[in-house]
Parts: structure tokens; sequence; C-alpha cells
């Protein structure tokens, strides 16, 4: 509350918390990034009218430039907004389904969990590097990151599966084979992945 008020000038904190559990995003006031997060895509209290709007509004100022130098560095080799988000899209849906932990930067940081980030076998190497300096993730000891949150991670992984499946062939039972168990139930640990997929992807749906 204080944090809120203080900080981010919320006039009414506590009808912005209860704003954000009606709107399901409650767990993302617990991270002081993704608390001012929402704080800067809710102006005024006016939420965005589904969980989707505020999720992508907060994966557009995540993948946004905080620093002016270097917005004005980066001019002569602009990099839109939308590569950014779907470079960390492929990222993200890798590490779920692999079950990994996060991404090393460098050989020397690499291992089980934290494999190479080249291991993703990305395309566009240049814009895969610039989402990884975004905000989209966050230090998890030296020369390796994680997700910024887990439901990030979720919400644009699923968002960059759903692509692959409408937009270029992807086989959904493919994708369906790694997320549901022999019981033909979710894993637990991609629940919100597969509801995410189901609401950005109609075949999925």
């Amino acid at each position: 509350v204080d944090i809120l008020s203080q900080n981010h000038g919320v006039t009414d904190p506590d009808g912005f918390m209860e704003n954000a559990e009606k709107s399901g995003i409650g767990d993302l006031l617990n991270n002081p990034e993704t608390l001012r997060l929402i704080a800067e895509v809710v102006k005024d209290n006016q939420w965005p009218k589904t969980r989707q709007e505020v999720y992508q509004l907060a994966c557009e100022k995540l993948a946004a430039e905080a620093n002016k130098r270097h917005r004005i560095s980066k001019r002569k080799t602009p990099i839109s907004t939308d590569e950014l988000l779907e470079a960390a899209g492929r990222l993200f849906a890798v590490q779920l389904l692999s079950d990994k932990t996060g991404v090393a930067m460098d050989s020397d940081s690499a291992d089980e969990q934290f494999p190479h980030f080249q291991d993703f076998m990305p395309t566009g190497l240049a814009t895969v590097k610039e989402s990884l300096n975004t905000r989209l993730f966050r230090p998890e000891g030296e020369e390796r990151l994680i997700p910024s949150h887990r439901s990030i991670a979720e919400f644009l992984a699923a968002r960059w599966l759903a692509e692959q499946v409408e937009q270029h062939g992807l086989p959904l039972r493919r994708i369906l084979n790694l997320i549901l168990g022999r019981d033909g139930r979710t894993v637990a640990g991609l629940r919100g992945l597969y509801a995410w997929l189901a609401l950005h992807c109609r075949e999925a749906r």
C-alpha cells in the first residue's frame, strides 16, 4: 500500500489491489518490478477490460528500453517491440516445455538448468540478444537470466506457440504431447501455459 501511494502515485491503493485481484493478476503485485509496471499500465485506476490486455500492456512496457541514452544509440538499428516479444516468447516456450530454469548468456555459465541461449535454436540472434537485455528477463547469478515473472513467460510463450500453429503449420498435437500427461491432464507446471494457449490459439480452443 505504501509503495503504491508513495512511489507510484496511486491515490487508492486498496482499490488498486482489489482490481488487480479481480483481473487475475494479484500475484504480479508481490514483485517490485511488476508492481511498478502494473502501476504504469493502469493510469488513474482505469483498468484494461481483460486480463489479456493487462498482460499485453505489461509485456510491452517490459520490452521497452527505459534508458533514453540507450534508445538514442539504437535508432540506427531499431528492433520493434513485437519482434522483441516474439523472440522472448520463443525462448520462454522452449524453457517451459523443456522444464529449464532459465538461460545462460555465456557458455561458461551454462549447465543443465541454464542452457546457453543459442541452444534454444533461436532465429535472428541480434533480436534475441536484444530481448535478453530487456526487463522481460532478470538476472539470476552471473551471466544467467530467468523470466521477470513466470506468468509473463507463460503468456508470451503461449502467444508464440499460437502463432506457430496458426501461421506456420506447427501441429497442435505436437505441443499437447509435451503439455499433457499420460492421464490426459495438464502437467502441473504447465497449467498457466495451457490456459494462455487456449486464449491465444483458436485451434487449441
